[in-house]
């Protein structure tokens, strides 16, 4: 686990907090990277900030931005749950594709109507939020039989070894996850995607964080409109 930890941040110095969730953010050498982890510090950099992070279970790094502990947590969909005590950013952070991903070998298909594979046991990450779709139909008993994993890395061990037959996941975190293992070849991502979502920074409301928010807003704005937003997007996608 990378812990980035720093004694009460001045008034320049950010403390946020993250899932480890490659390639979005991840620990490279001891260094916090990824795509939203630049994006992050670019951003906060123009306003005159700088970032530590801490990568810590999901769960945890929730309760750390509601009690006030870290400024910051990222990256977040928007639930109207975690909106009572989150400040999120009007600019999306990254915007995410999640999937269905089986078995290469499984005989299950999907059409988009989730509600068909009631009879199938899913996996996933607890606390983790998938979008409104797939959270909508594990809350309403559409998808019944779920498995919970603490982290992306044990949901998709859990999927390799027959554990359950169906992983919802953002794109990106399960070819990261599946390479890793060298599996890339033992598993399929299943069409359609059930949804593409933004996800977002999201700030403590413990606190006003009003102007962190607009200063985050405003960097990442310019950075689209110069085109840095973009290379760091190219800079990931190998």
């Amino acid at each position: 686990m990378l812990t980035v930890l720093a004694a009460p941040a001045a008034a320049d110095q950010l403390r946020m907090v993250a899932l480890s969730f490659p390639p979005l953010i991840y620990d490279d050498g001891g260094k916090p990277a990824g795509i939203a982890y630049d994006i992050v510090t670019e951003a906060m950099k123009a306003a005159g900030h700088s970032v530590t992070v801490e990568i810590m279970p999901w769960a945890r790094a929730l309760d750390t931005v509601r009690d006030g502990g870290a400024d910051a947590v990222f990256t977040a969909y928007k639930t109207p749950e975690r909106e009572q005590f989150l400040n999120y950013s009007t600019q999306v952070l990254v915007p995410q594709v999640v999937s269905l991903f089986v078995a290469k070998d499984s005989p299950v298909g999907f059409d988009g109507d989730l509600s068909k594979l009631a009879g199938h046991r899913f996996g996933v990450v607890n606390q983790i939020s998938y979008g409104s779709i797939v959270d909508d139909a594990i809350k309403g008993g559409v998808l019944p039989a779920v498995e919970k994993s603490n982290d992306s890395d044990s949901n998709v061990k859990k999927l390799l070894s027959g554990r359950f037959e169906v992983m919802p996941s953002n794109r990106y975190v399960a070819q990261y996850f599946l390479k890793q293992a060298g599996a890339l070849d033992k598993v399929k991502e299943l069409t359609p995607a059930v949804q593409e979502i933004p996800s977002y920074i999201a700030f403590t409301k413990a606190r006003d964080t009003t102007k962190l928010r607009d200063e985050f807003d405003a960097g990442v704005a310019a950075m689209k409109a110069s085109g840095a937003y973009r290379q760091v997007l190219d800079k990931y996608a190998r």
